[in-house]
């Protein structure tokens, strides 16, 4: 076990290492000096350092020896406080998080002379998405103190991209979608772009003529009816909010449906007539249920899927449901009953 005499010189080697540890370190401080100009459109909210190595933002060769530089009291501190104490902002403004993603400082001493290379980057993030990027480089040659050029550089980066930002945001900002809702204007589509498809309408009702298709199986299906739900959407950036366009259209498809022969007859016309119906009624609640939905930046891709889904599942389940009440239309009464009641719902449900 050693000695109390053994661990006090063990104590002072420790703290003559860390002394020695710290004089190899040139630290920047920024000078505070008020700026006149100050941003139109936004306010920095906060200072993000991106770098891996966030300790260091560059080193110094001195004929072999080596030093490293660093901010006096950190990265985020220094540029953050600068802000914050030499320029006068309005927090009304748009809130920017701005980033620093590099710097880069590379002192060398060549015979009396400091050469200096020095490069900074700094982006602009609102609503937590990188917006705008800047880069800005420097070279110096003095016989002086190289720390004061690397300060002025720094300092004169943080006003200069401000200022360049400051510019951006007034030209593009309506671009920039900082509202987080969406706004949704949904219709239903008068025409389809798929070959040989008829669209929903109550002024073109089908006709045998439209089942084009070759009859399948051998069950008690007399025709069949194939039709479906298009959905598409565009989006753009109106006023920094997210406006997304979505075209409902209903549809039925002529080569995909078919008649039997000895079933091309009116009343069987009228089943496959009233399946199509069902087809243009769950593509207006679809339209409705998409009115009524809250969308935002990060869902709404998700949520349009999503209400899509469900109303394409409720529409399969009643088409079931109307067959089997009906036996596929050969029960006259119940025939009639859905017949009735699916063409007073198309009336009023107000998209037709």
């Amino acid at each position: 076990m050693p000695n109390m005499k053994q661990l006090v010189v063990v104590l002072i080697l420790i703290i003559t290492a860390f002394s020695a540890i710290a004089q190899d370190v040139t630290y920047i401080r920024l000078k505070q000096e008020r700026v006149s100009w100050s941003p139109k459109g936004f306010h920095i909210t906060d200072v993000a350092d991106d770098r891996v190595e966030t300790a260091w933002i560059g080193q110094i060769n001195k004929g072999g020896k080596k030093e490293k530089v660093a901010f006096q009291n950190g990265a985020i501190a220094s540029i953050k406080g600068f802000i914050i104490n030499n320029i006068t902002q309005d927090k009304s403004k748009q809130p920017i998080r701005m980033h620093l993603s590099k710097i880069d400082v590379e002192v060398k001493k060549q015979g009396h002379l400091w050469h200096v290379d020095a490069e900074i980057t700094f982006a602009f993030h609102a609503v937590d998405k990188m917006v705008m990027e800047y880069t800005g480089k420097g070279r110096g040659e003095m016989d002086t103190d190289p720390s004061d050029y690397i300060e002025s550089f720094i300092r004169q980066a943080i006003e200069n991209d401000l200022k360049r930002f400051d510019d951006w945001w007034e030209q593009n900002k309506s671009k920039i979608p900082t509202n987080p809702t969406v706004k949704v204007n949904v219709s239903m589509g008068k025409t389809i772009d798929k070959p040989n498809c008829i669209v929903y309408s109550l002024h073109r009702p089908l006709d045998i003529i439209d089942f084009t298709g070759r009859p399948e199986g051998e069950g008690m299906e007399m025709a069949m009816t194939t039709s479906g739900i298009g959905v598409g959407y565009s989006s753009q950036t109106e006023n920094s909010q997210v406006v997304v366009d979505v075209i409902v259209t209903p549809y039925f498809s002529k080569p995909q449906s078919w008649f039997k022969p000895q079933a091309r007859k009116p009343h069987v016309l009228a089943h496959e007539q009233t399946h199509f119906d069902i087809t243009g009624i769950k593509a207006c609640e679809l339209v409705t249920a998409i009115r009524n939905a809250t969308f935002t930046q990060e869902n709404y891709v998700k949520l349009l899927e999503e209400l899509q889904t469900k109303n394409s599942q409720e529409a399969n389940e009643e088409e079931s449901l109307y067959d089997n009440e009906t036996l596929h239309g050969t029960i006259p009464d119940k025939q009639e009953a859905w017949e009735k009641k699916i063409t007073e719902k198309v009336k009023t449900i107000g998209c037709y």
